[in-house]
């Protein structure tokens, strides 16, 4: 059985020992997942592979800030917020995609799609609340949110049932809710 490294321990070797090829073990780790949600906010292959590039490089200009959470959640928030900051860029310019264009008269969902500096607040408010998980329950959420891995695949891989995650799922959705709203009052 090959030894592979923990993300802690490449992190450690790229910091202390500039080396390239543990980061690059990195790369090859998260890049899958990374790429996924970029498509789906980009919706365009050539974006979404710059869009992880630019998550990569910026990941590994501010490893030294990182600080000891889930490492593929991290780049993955990284990658959402340059994603974000590019749409809201086009929209800005005022460029639409052809991906872009729907017919819709709910008011809620153009709210929605609307980025705004709100949204940026509550997305590093949940990153936060996802970095002071338990690992295990950081590692659910990486899967199941950011890589789509289905319940039944998390279960199998954890042992537990389909129904043990679901509510794992959904105390560890409700625990990071918590979080998030007693964060927002406190700052009131």
């Amino acid at each position: 059985m090959a030894f592979r490294p923990t993300d802690i321990e490449l992190i450690r070797e790229v910091l202390q020992d500039g080396n390239a090829r543990a980061f690059e073990t990195l790369m090859k780790r998260y890049t899958s997942s990374v790429y996924g949600v970029a498509m789906r906010l980009m919706k365009d292959e050539d974006e979404a592979q710059e869009v992880t590039q630019m998550a990569f490089i910026q990941a590994y200009r501010q490893l030294d800030s990182w600080r000891g959470e889930n490492f593929g959640a991290w780049v993955t928030i990284i990658a959402n917020h340059i994603a974000l900051r590019m749409l809201e860029k086009e929209k800005r310019r005022g460029e639409v995609r052809f991906d872009d264009v729907r017919c819709t008269t709910d008011l809620a969902d153009v709210a929605d799609e609307t980025y705004n500096e709100q949204k940026e607040q509550q997305l590093q408010a949940l990153e936060q609340a996802i970095a002071q998980l338990p690992e295990q329950e950081q590692q659910i959420i990486q899967w199941h949110y950011y890589e789509g891995v289905t319940l039944q695949t998390i279960a199998q891989r954890l042992g537990q049932t389909e129904n043990n995650i679901k509510v794992r799922i959904f105390r560890i959705r409700e625990r990071l809710k918590r979080r998030i709203e007693d964060e927002y009052t406190n700052d009131r």
